[in-house]
């Protein structure tokens, strides 16, 4: 399909999609500046280049492999990653086999490409080569230093799961206490439309605010995208979807609505956030407690309540049992009800048409069925000596006594409803954070207390994290348990095309490389570390695997060449490769422009982590190759002068 993720994956493949041709066109116009002739240069280039540029290709694709593998909501929203990546860098793989020779022998000559390339660049590039081989310990020393500088760097990034939507709408949920009629979630909600109408809707004088809205009563109303997840049906819950003139003052709005409903309407619990761009998460922030006993649960819940409130980032505590409710308990006296002649069924159903009503029959109207109920007149909102004082009818001898007669009415407060998970009483504690706070950080200063509080609370009763932390956690997880398989497919390819252990090690180690760079671009483009960072960080692996091999390919046919003088023939190698893995490094880079300048939150730090990690790893692999190949294969580096 044609959506978000795919067109994100044409864009990341727009970059790749060249370096094959890239890299074919570079082979034919260095065999025509030796004097051959293009139609011998173009299929020699193609004999040369059609299984190394195969084997980049393939790497690249099982480096998104785990993305589409990976068992998890996450990893089904992702997975046209993979299927465009596949098929982008296959067609390239044959365009640059067939299409891009055919126009070399077409438009390219021996004397039109036998141009002198810049020779200060090439020899400041072999000054800089030399001297790393000849110092190969302490350029590997440097190159560590740095990657572990940039692990603790990583801790210096704030991380979010997925950044919320950029979108010039949000939602506001209401939610009154279960039971409550729906007349009364109605009423509340034409009184938020008017204050909004009268105050944030967009007008001559304010050409900034509200540009309308859609309000659901007793529902969610329909799945208008792809991460909203509409709730149950329910009397007490009410949700408005509510569009801005502007993205940048959706926060405005909210607190002037929260505002508002805060000090109106005491028993409505309003949670206004902006929409999802990953899974829908109910609270950023949750904490599940499960037990056995509900007071123990309640208890241990509103001391959690009264720590959430005390932090400045969060906003908003709630819980997934609600309010406690009113609970009319009647008991029924054996011995006066049997003085009186009255039965429990008496009683029952007595009861039944004084509060509830009995459906006497059924009246159909066209396809509409409407049930026929008989009640008595008996107010709905009635206290206690109203209802003591109904009449029980006895049936046997078709006189009443007054219910006070026959039972004892108490009131009991009880928890509005209990959830179990897994079978266990389970208490979710969710709460909202403030604008500028991540649940990362958040999570990181409670959990001490947590542990601390959990030693206290009695035997089996334990908790464990929801919310954005177990949706990340799981969506990071299912990817990670699919990255063996890539990895074990991408070494397959390697040692099959290198048929060596040691290149294929090699190759292995540049991938780290990668690393330090995505660090320094995520830090200086003030981004943070999240799902689609991790998901940039596995695709830049395969694009650094394939400069490696495309380099170490070139070399080995120069050592073919030179064998006397290995060294020699790696430098070589490194200047002949260096102009196309530079061009394919920068076709990648300015076709990832339009995704980070374009893409929002969401894309803007996958477009940086695969932008900086490539310029990065390609300067890097460019000198830590040759060195790693000095040192695996003991090559002399003598000096040359």
């Amino acid at each position: 399909g044609l959506d978000q993720i795919s067109l994100a994956a044409l864009i990341i493949s727009l970059g790749m999609l060249v370096d094959n041709g890239v890299v074919m066109s570079e082979s034919i116009s260095v065999k025509l500046a030796r004097g051959e002739k293009v139609y011998n240069a173009a299929i020699e280039s193609s004999k040369e280049l059609w299984a190394p540029l195969l084997v980049s290709s393939l790497t690249t694709s099982a480096a998104f492999l785990p993305i589409i593998l990976a068992e998890s909501s996450i990893g089904e929203f992702t997975s046209s990653l993979f299927s465009v990546v596949t098929i982008t860098l296959l067609c390239s793989w044959i365009i640059s086999l067939t299409i891009i020779p055919l126009l070399c022998v077409w438009l390219l000559t021996a004397n039109g490409s036998t141009e002198e390339p810049n020779k200060k660049f090439y020899a400041a590039y072999e000054k800089m080569l030399t001297k790393a081989m000849q110092n190969k310990f302490s350029t590997i020393l440097m190159i560590v230093f740095l990657f572990l500088l940039s692990v603790q760097g990583i801790k210096l990034l704030p991380n979010i799961f997925f950044p919320p939507s950029d979108r010039s709408y949000f939602k506001a949920e209401l939610e009154y206490p279960v039971d409550t009629d729906i007349s009364i979630t109605a009423q509340t909600v034409f009184e938020i439309e008017a204050f909004m109408r009268d105050k944030l809707l967009i007008d001559d004088n304010n050409r900034e605010g509200v540009t309308g809205w859609v309000s659901y009563i007793g529902n969610s109303g329909p799945r208008f995208i792809l991460s909203y997840s509409p709730k149950p049906a329910s009397e007490n819950y009410a949700v408005m979807l509510i569009n801005t003139t502007d993205a940048k003052i959706n926060q405005k709005i909210m607190t002037a609505l929260d505002a508002f409903v805060y000090e109106n309407y005491p028993d409505l619990t309003i949670k206004s956030k902006l929409i999802e761009n990953g899974p829908a998460i109910n609270n950023p922030l949750e904490i599940r407690v499960s037990g056995s006993d509900t007071d123990e649960l309640l208890r241990i819940s509103k001391n959690i309540k009264d720590k959430l409130f005390e932090h400045k980032a969060i906003k908003k505590v709630t819980d997934n049992w609600g309010d406690r409710i009113k609970k009319i308990d009647i008991n029924i006296n054996p011995s006066r009800a049997i003085r009186s002649g009255v039965t429990n069924q008496d009683i029952a159903s007595s009861l039944q048409a004084n509060l509830k009503g009995v459906e006497l029959t059924e009246y159909r109207e066209g396809e509409d069925i409407i049930p026929v109920i008989f009640r008595s007149e008996t107010p709905a909102e009635m206290n206690i000596s109203i209802l003591e004082s109904l009449s029980v009818y006895q049936q046997s001898s078709g006189s009443s006594v007054p219910l006070r007669q026959v039972a004892d009415i108490k009131i009991n407060w009880q928890p509005a409803k209990i959830i179990r998970r897994n079978g266990i009483k389970t208490i979710s504690i969710g709460a909202q954070m403030h604008s500028g706070f991540t649940v990362h950080k958040v999570t990181q200063e409670l959990m001490p207390w947590l542990t601390e509080q959990e030693k206290q609370w009695p035997a089996a009763y334990s908790y464990e994290l929801g919310g954005e932390s177990e949706s990340s956690s799981k969506a990071s997880q299912a990817i990670e348990d699919k990255v063996p398989i890539a990895v074990f497919i991408i070494l397959v390819l390697l040692v099959a095309q290198f048929n060596s252990l040691r290149k294929t090690l090699i190759i292995l180690l540049t991938i780290p490389l990668g690393f330090i760079g995505v660090v320094i671009a995520l830090l200086a483009g003030n981004s943070f570390f999240g799902f689609m960072t991790l998901l940039g960080i596995i695709s830049l692996t395969g694009i650094v695997i394939n400069n490696a091999i495309v380099l170490l390919e070139r070399i080995k046919l120069e050592i073919n060449k030179l064998d006397s003088d290995k060294y020699r023939a790696i430098i070589i190698a490194a200047k002949e490769r260096l102009r196309p893995i530079l061009l394919t490094t920068a076709t990648t880079v300015l076709g990832l422009i339009p995704l980070y300048l374009g893409g929002g939150e969401m894309w803007e730090p996958m477009a940086l982590t695969i932008m900086g990690g490539l310029l990065f790893s390609t300067i890097l692999t460019l000198v830590v190759i040759p060195v790693f190949y000095t040192i695996l294969y003991d090559i002399d580096c003598k000096k040359i002068n």
